[in-house]
């Protein structure tokens, strides 16, 4: 196997794999987790509203 296609081979493999990988939906971090509980300071305006 020449150079190039060794070269090509490995290019598209490292690029799949990072479009399969940079494509998530994941959540955005600024989202509550809904399973986590409320923290005392939500609490605490929650109770004054």
């Amino acid at each position: 196997m020449n150079k190039k296609k060794f070269y090509a081979t490995v290019f598209t493999a490292i690029f799949s794999t990072s479009l399969l990988f940079g494509c998530t939906t994941g959540q955005d971090e600024q989202e509550p987790d809904p399973t986590e509980e409320p923290s005392e300071q939500q609490e605490q305006q929650e109770q004054q509203d």
